[in-house]
């Protein structure tokens, strides 16, 4: 991989965790004069953890509130997208909207070079013979964040540094015990930040009220039960159901309009093609007609082959090489080929037509 030259000052954007402790300490000791940051989002920050490792690393620290900026592109989209039916992806908004448009904000009110987060990804950088700033899947697979990163601009990738991305999960943690960071033995977040109790439901259900009750129904529509509000169920979802078909039945799609839950067999949630809306890409400034990529349609989720269309700067299909499981509509769809990321949007159709 290709960095920019050292010597040269960064904001690290600080969480209180181990990787971006990892990630400043690796920082400081290849030159970069360092600055930690944490942006003040949802209430549920671990500020002292965040400013003891900074002490550590003796380097400055200060926080930025962002609350009002993640409230309207994060929260406020995550409960707009559940009331019309869709599973969204906060933390990809958060990251291209929230944190990394704030940190360039704040590096350039300070005079600093590049930022930097802790995300297992790596960057390639126009100026290393490429035509565009390139992002990679992280060295660790398992860890691998590349998926959360795809809608960075080329301006937000020109100015970042990931350090761990050449790096795996257990080499990050053996270099916060051999400097003795505060954060080495710190357990990695399993849940949304805002939510971290993990039930969005009641989240959004405090936010703007009860959901209005609907029918249940198969493809024919017919009437099988009644469901809770919509915000309850996810495409794909078997379990709690309250719906005795004997034979597993699944969600296969939440239709808005008629306040209906829709389900059928396994066997419909399979799809040859999806419709991807709000693209974003990375690689290139347009996608060839019937480029081949693999497709991950899931944060961790496996990729899988297919080909590319673009219909507009804003919509792709892509057409999988053989019938998937769709994904619901609001996750991100990713476009690889190998570790090169080549952009991504976020689906709007998953379901064959005739459903």
């Amino acid at each position: 991989m290709c960095y920019p030259d050292i010597m040269k000052s960064v904001l690290v954007a600080m969480s209180g965790g181990v990787d971006s402790s990892v990630a400043a300490a690796l920082l400081s000791e290849q030159g970069y004069a360092c600055h930690g940051v944490m942006l003040i989002m949802h209430g549920n920050e671990a500020i002292e953890d965040a400013a003891a490792v900074c002490g550590q690393l003796n380097i400055p620290f200060y926080t930025i509130d962002a609350k009002e900026q993640f409230r309207t592109c994060v929260v406020s989209d995550f409960i707009d997208s559940y009331k019309e039916g869709e599973t969204p992806n906060p933390c990809v908004r958060c990251n291209n909207e929230v944190k990394l448009s704030m940190l360039l904000t704040e590096a350039d009110k300070r005079g600093l070079d590049y930022i930097a987060t802790g995300h297992y990804a790596r960057v390639t950088y126009a100026s290393c013979d490429n035509r565009r700033n390139l992002l990679y899947k992280g060295k660790d697979t398992q860890k691998d964040q590349s998926y959360m990163l795809y809608r960075l601009s080329q301006k937000q990738l020109g100015r970042l540094l990931l350090p761990l991305g050449d790096y795996d999960k257990n080499e990050v943690r053996r270099i916060a015990d051999r400097l003795g960071l505060t954060s080495a033995g710190r357990e990695d977040s399993q849940d949304l930040c805002f939510v971290p109790d993990g039930d969005y439901v009641s989240f959004i259900e405090r936010e703007i009220g009860k959901q209005e009750p609907g029918a249940i129904v198969n493809k024919k529509g017919e009437i099988l039960g009644t469901h809770n509000g919509l915000i309850n169920y996810t495409v794909g979802q078997r379990k709690g159901l309250g719906i005795a078909m004997g034979e597993p039945y699944y969600v296969i799609r939440k239709d808005k309009e008629l306040n209906e839950v829709v389900l059928g067999k396994e066997s419909d949630l399979y799809t040859d093609s999806v419709r991807v809306r709000d693209i974003n890409l990375i690689a290139a400034e347009e996608i060839a007609p019937g480029l081949e990529v693999e497709i991950q349609t899931r944060y961790r989720a496996t990729a899988v082959k297919a080909r590319l269309r673009q219909l507009s700067d804003a919509i792709i299909v892509a057409a999988f090489d053989k019938r998937e499981k769709a994904p619901a509509p609001g996750q991100s769809a990713v476009f690889y080929q190998g570790d090169l990321l080549v952009g991504g949007g976020i689906v709007e159709d998953s379901m064959d037509k005739d459903i």
